[in-house]
């Protein structure tokens, strides 16, 4: 039975992670290793952890951001000897059978990144059924959003990217192509991973029998100046790496139209100056 890392990042969402951590403990999976990453949260998860065994705690010294704090994880779960990886929010919750289903689908279908399908937490609205990624506008959007779940996406394919909100990943992926980039910090780094897995090779796929639910964006919330700057940023960063110079160019023209709006302001200047990483939000 091949082991599976789950890696679980906190940041300031202690709670929320507690109820990631138990549904992960009730999976019918038993070959799983648990680490959860702190990313300087100083929100007493470490203290209502100490009690929980079987739990691999790292503590951050500093927030790392979505990139860096789960690349900790990572490396540990590697070290361990994973042979899968399954980066979950920790605003997400697992269905008992859906590491199991992971593991069965990636064997069967030699894939190299798996995404499952993922609810709202009202377990019957879809958030995620597969990933559409628009390399002219230089933006993902997700498959069957806000559609009520009824089996229209239940067949296995392959997909332009897995949402980092629940990425099971094969350890010759990580091996071949490293970790997540840290210049993104949160945001496209998702993108950016199955992009690269893809250009050598692996398999891309959705797997609609492995389920989770998702509260969303329950630590930058939606329509933030900082996500508002990140997405901004980062697009402009997947591109210079990916992407043709005219797609490059009409991303400059766009941001400069919107450079009387603060965040879009400072992630323009930010791409240029090459702040990356945490960036200056």
């Amino acid at each position: 039975m091949p082991k599976v890392a789950v890696i679980i990042l906190n940041y300031k969402v202690k709670d929320l992670t507690l109820k990631a951590l138990l549904s992960v403990k009730k999976s019918n999976y038993k070959n799983l290793q648990t680490i959860v990453v702190d990313n300087n949260s100083k929100d007493g998860l470490k203290e209502a952890l100490k009690d929980q065994d079987g739990i691999t705690f790292i503590q951050n010294d500093e927030n790392l951001g979505y990139c860096g704090g789960n690349n900790i994880g990572i490396i540990r779960a590697l070290d361990s000897g994973a042979d899968y990886v399954f980066v979950l929010n920790p605003d997400a919750q697992v269905e008992k059978e859906a590491i199991k289903n992971l593991v069965e689908a990636a064997q069967k279908e030699d894939i190299g990144i798996a995404g499952p399908k993922v609810l709202f937490d009202d377990r019957k609205t879809i958030w995620y059924a597969g990933g559409i990624f628009d390399m002219n506008n230089v933006i993902g959007a997700h498959r069957g959003v806000d559609e009520k779940d009824q089996g229209q996406y239940n067949n296995v394919g392959e997909t332009d990217f897995v949402t980092g909100a629940a990425i099971f990943i094969r350890r010759d992926v990580l091996d071949k192509i490293g970790l997540f980039d840290t210049r993104y910090f949160l945001y496209y780094e998702d993108s950016d991973f199955c992009f690269r897995a893809k250009k050598v090779g692996f398999k891309v796929m959705f797997v609609p029998t492995a389920i989770v639910y998702h509260l969303n964006a329950q630590s930058t919330k939606l329509g933030s100046p900082l996500q508002d700057y990140y997405i901004t940023r980062n697009r402009m960063i997947f591109a210079a790496k990916f992407l043709s110079t005219r797609t490059r160019l009409a991303l400059f023209r766009e941001a400069l139209r919107h450079l009387g709006k603060p965040a879009r302001r400072l992630a323009f200047f930010d791409f240029l100056i090459g702040r990356f990483g945490s960036g200056s939000i």
